[in-house]
């Protein structure tokens, strides 16, 4: 009766639910983040500081893993409660490798792809650029392999990322807004922000094509690659948060802290209590 009583106070228990609805989406580990980790010690880490969803990277599942090295692989994320959700970021610029990866993902058996499929035009990070014929490879694959790809955004400024290569959510809608609904987007928040862009507008406007998500906190506002530091909060995560749970949002968000990692562990716990206070 207390609690009845205290919901009508406060004009109804819905008035008790987060900003936006009712979180659907997850709280997973990007595995970038873990680069310098055997994979045993990435999983452990995964099971000791509480993410039960992984994107898989190949420094943890090479691409080359056999049948056995995949179910070995399975097995041990069992062990350590951590479920695979999708593999990538990978890059890649050919279309024999972009089959490959397709059926890396599927050896594995996850429903996602998180991938930058773009143009080497030289040996340079900055020579990579966007290619839509690319996308257009990947979108039949997508269909064929029934999975859905999301490209990992870069960034507008060439100090911290590479404007070439998908560098924000609209830029590349441009590029793939007509091909497969399941071609989307991985939205690096981060970059998002800092490349000086409405988050909210973008989780409202391209919900349909966001299928997974980075987030990290900033010190620096303008640089969304690095700058990590739990203490400093320099934009709204409530807001992209209450927009991803207006929406319906139900994929993960992987943590993403690779500059800041393993130097400073203690930024995993505090990052992570303080998103999923938010969620």
């Amino acid at each position: 009766m207390a609690g009845a009583a205290s919901c009508a106070a406060l004009g109804g228990c819905a008035a008790l639910l987060p900003r936006g609805g009712r979180t659907k989406f997850k709280l997973a580990m990007a595995g970038y983040t873990l680069n310098k980790f055997k994979t045993d010690d990435a999983l452990a880490f995964c099971e000791a500081h509480g993410f039960a969803h992984l994107c898989v990277k190949n420094f943890h599942l090479p691409f080359d893993a056999t049948p056995a090295d995949i179910a070995e692989f399975r097995r041990k994320c069992r062990d350590h409660g951590v479920e695979p959700y999708a593999v990538g970021p990978i890059a890649f610029n050919s279309p024999d490798e972009a089959r490959r990866r397709f059926d890396y993902a599927a050896a594995l058996g996850v429903p996602l792809i998180v991938g930058v499929p773009g143009r080497q035009d030289g040996p340079k990070w900055t020579d990579c650029h966007s290619d839509r014929a690319m996308c257009e490879l990947c979108s039949r694959l997508a269909d064929e392999y029934k999975m859905k790809f999301a490209i990992h955004n870069h960034g507008r400024n060439p100090k911290t990322g590479n404007p070439n290569l998908y560098p924000a959510v609209p830029e590349t809608f441009e590029i793939i807004g007509d091909l497969s609904p399941r071609m989307g987007f991985c939205v690096d928040w981060a970059y998002t922000y800092a490349d000086g862009l409405d988050c909210v507008e973008i989780a409202r406007k391209y919900a349909s094509r966001i299928f997974d998500g980075h987030v990290r906190c900033l010190s620096d506002a303008k640089n969304g690659s690095s700058g990590v530091n739990p203490a400093g909060r320099v934009f709204d995560y409530d807001g992209i948060f209450a927009a991803l749970r207006e929406t319906g949002y139900d994929g993960c968000l992987g943590l993403e802290l690779a500059n800041a990692f393993p130097d400073n562990p203690q930024w995993i716990d505090e990052s992570r209590d303080y998103f999923r206070g938010l969620m």
